[in-house]
């Protein structure tokens, strides 16, 4: 079994890494398909953090905290990503008249997953073992692959409904003038 002081030191880890490097993963994810391509990134890197979990059953302990340590680092990495991506795509495909509106929204998400994910995870991870990790992993990698085109899906949508309110602002300003 893996020492008690792990849960500290896993905590420490990510939580630093997290304050440590947010704004310079944040530097890159510039647009809104940069963001899904974050989120793919994220995904991966959260079925990585998974995998390498699971395989901490049965083994000395040393080696579980070994195991441990990478997971949680490769999963600080994806939790980045995934803040970056979420920041970026929240704002950039809100539209400016509507900005609190879309963020009220996507924060619902957020919420939702707040109330369910953890439910959600020890029915997984705690009741499913090491399959349960594996799951979990594979749900988070198949949901950041599905990013990159909902983000390009909604960016166009976002485009055509913008183009259209110009152009149907830019026609009624004509027949009224």
């Amino acid at each position: 079994a893996a020492p008690r002081w792990l849960i500290s030191a896993t905590m420490l880890t990510g939580t630093v890494m997290v304050v440590a490097l947010q704004v310079r993963a944040s530097r890159t994810v510039d647009s809104p398909r940069a963001g899904g391509l974050a989120y793919r990134r994220a995904g991966l890197a959260f079925l990585i953090g998974c995998g390498l979990i699971s395989l901490t059953a049965g083994i000395p302990g040393w080696v579980a905290a070994v195991l441990f340590i990478v997971a949680v680092v490769v999963g600080a990495i994806g939790e980045l990503w995934h803040a970056a991506a979420g920041f970026e795509v929240s704002f950039a495909l809100a539209p400016e008249h509507a900005t609190g509106q879309y963020l009220g929204v996507f924060g619902l998400g957020a919420g939702l997953a707040d109330a369910f994910g953890p439910g959600l995870l020890i029915w997984l991870c705690v009741d499913g073992g090491r399959a349960g990790w594996y799951a979990a992993g594979a749900m988070f990698a198949l949901t950041g692959a599905a990013m990159p085109p909902v983000v390009r899906w909604a960016a166009n949508r976002t485009t055509t409904s913008t183009a259209q309110a110009v152009t149907g602002s830019t026609a009624g300003a004509a027949t009224t003038g």
